[in-house]
Parts: C-alpha cells; sequence; structure tokens
C-alpha cells in the first residue's frame, strides 16, 4: 500500500486523536503532532499527548501556547466559574464545553507548521458524535480546507493542495475504538476527562462516551 508524504496530527491526548495518530503511522511516511495548551481545565491531557507521541515515534511533538483563551467567559473547558456538565451531550445546541473557534484557531496554527514543514496533510479527530460542536461538521472541516489552501504558501509554490484529514467524520466513537483496537492503539495511555481530575470523574460528557465507547475493548 502506496503511502501519502506527510502529515501533521492535532493531538489531544484522547482516544479519538490517538487512534488517528496510529492511522497515521500507517497511512504516511512522516507523522509529526501538535498540541495546544490553551488554559485548559482538563491541562493534564498534555502529559498523556506527550506520551503517546513518544509511543508513536513521531518526527517531532509541538506544543503551542493559545494563552488568549483564558480571557474568554462562557465555556466550562476555560472559564473555572463555569460548572463542568454531567451525564451526556445535549442533543440540539452547542454545549457549555463548547470552546469558540477552538479548531478554527488550532487548525489555522497547524497550518502554518505545516507550511513549515511542507506537510500537506493536517489530521484533526473529529467524529459523528461530534456535531454539537459546530467546528466538528462536515461543512467546517470543509470551509476550513479551502481556506487554509487559499493561504498557503505551500499551495502557491509547490502548486499542491492542502489536506484536512478527518477520516473520522462519519464514525461513531464505538467504532473508532475498533479501529484503535485493530491499530494496537494503548488506549491505557489516554486521557478523556473535562474535570482535570486523576482518576477521570467517569460523569462528565466524554467520561461517559469515553467508557461507552471502550467497553469491552480497555
Amino acid at each position: 500500500m502506496k503511502k501519502h508524504d506527510g502529515i501533521i496530527v492535532l493531538l489531544s491526548g484522547g482516544m479519538d486523536s490517538a487512534t488517528l495518530l496510529w492511522l497515521a503511522k500507517r497511512e504516511f511516511k512522516k507523522v509529526y503532532a501538535i498540541s495546544f495548551d490553551y488554559g485548559q481545565r482538563h491541562k493534564v491531557e498534555l502529559k498523556y499527548a506527550k506520551e503517546l507521541a513518544k509511543l508513536a515515534e513521531v518526527e517531532d511533538h509541538f506544543i503551542v501556547q493559545v494563552p488568549f483563551y483564558t480571557s474568554l467567559k462562557g465555556s466550562a473547558l476555560i472559564d473555572e466559574s463555569v460548572e463542568v456538565p454531567k451525564g451526556e451531550y445535549p442533543e440540539n445546541e452547542p454545549p457549555v464545553t463548547t470552546v469558540p473557534m477552538r479548531n478554527l484557531i488550532f487548525l489555522s496554527i497547524a497550518s502554518a507548521f505545516a507550511d513549515n514543514l511542507e506537510v500537506n496533510y493536517i489530521g484533526i479527530g473529529v467524529h459523528a458524535l461530534d456535531t454539537p460542536y459546530p467546528d466538528c461538521r462536515p461543512e467546517f472541516i470543509t470551509a476550513a480546507e479551502a481556506a487554509i489552501n487559499a493561504g498557503s504558501t505551500f499551495v502557491a509554490k509547490k502548486k499542491e493542495r492542502m489536506h484536512v484529514y478527518a477520516p473520522f467524520l462519519g464514525m461513531s466513537k464505538r467504532d473508532i475504538a475498533l479501529l484503535g483496537k485493530e491499530l494496537g492503539v494503548p488506549f491505557e495511555k489516554t486521557y478523556s476527562c473535562y474535570m482535570g481530575t486523576e482518576p477521570p470523574c467517569g460523569e462528565c460528557p466524554t467520561c461517559i462516551q469515553r467508557e461507552e465507547a471502550l467497553r469491552g475493548i480497555l
């Protein structure tokens, strides 16, 4: 099977991005990882991201500071005055854990690294159950890819397209877990909890989704 040349993967330390990283190792010749410290309540995830990047033997792992998010209010992930909800996500509206324009900012930063590294794939692990978040929907990914291509020095010089690689868009979290099992992802070394506690709280939406997805696997 022919591999693509290079990719930079958005790596949070959770099960979705870890599975994407292992998939990228299979599908690409060179794999880079990028993680973000944006003042998140669950900053402990970065410890897991570092370990995963090391285990995956990536070319390089970049950790980028995004300090302005601490100035924003209203998101339970970056505003300590907002309580992290318990139970499942709401179905028809963005949850209180939404961080404004997070994936737009992260993809923009990752695209700058991709431009500089001259790799034309940027990997993001959004999936079908992420749709309450506006910046996890297929139409956002399509628009982000178009914007990246319009502004890329790499594209202008090399006459090649940039691609936002989002292979899980049509998959459930359970599907991702099963793929991860097939790929040998060390799920025990991933972290998903909005509270940022160790051990995880087991009650927040991402803890519940993780437990359901990994049932019988981990």
